[in-house]
């Protein structure tokens, strides 16, 4: 399925968590990158890796805004949504690299990985309708400072 207003689905979003079908598009590419370093944070005990870790994914998530208002696709109009699209996506890369992690230590019937799993599916479903939303011009998305 193609994206809605230039925008991904979520299901492009997960594959290009996974590694997946996101080389061609750059927000896509930026949505890898995020899941890729928090998976490496997750591991990471030096303070100032993580902190190198955590300024690579702002400039990630910055990227991300800057190619969404590039593209100009964005209601001017609709209620203002209280995070940037890339602060949302990297939210999203969290959520899928801390289920993952969950199933991969405790297994898939842990109720802990149940429980991640069950955020990660609610993350997915505030991002379809945040995405709707923005592309109905029922929401917008706030500028960054």
């Amino acid at each position: 399925m193609p994206p809605r207003g230039g925008l991904p689905t979520a299901t492009q979003l997960l594959c290009s968590f996974q590694g997946t079908k996101f080389a061609d598009h750059d927000l896509l590419s930026s949505a890898h990158a995020l899941a890729a370093l928090h998976a490496r944070r997750a591991t990471m005990r030096d303070v100032y890796l993580v902190a190198e870790v955590d300024n690579r994914r702002r400039e990630l998530v910055e990227d991300i805004d800057d190619w969404v208002r590039e593209r100009g696709a964005l209601p001017r109009d609709g209620l203002i949504h209280t995070e940037t699209l890339g602060a949302v996506i990297d939210r999203m890369a969290w959520g899928w690299v801390y289920a993952n992690a969950v199933v991969e230590t405790d297994g898939a019937r842990d109720q802990y990985a149940r429980k991640r799993w069950h955020r990660l599916a609610e993350l997915i479903d505030g991002y379809t309708e945040l995405i709707g939303d923005i592309v109905g011009g029922r929401r917008r998305l706030p500028a960054r400072v």
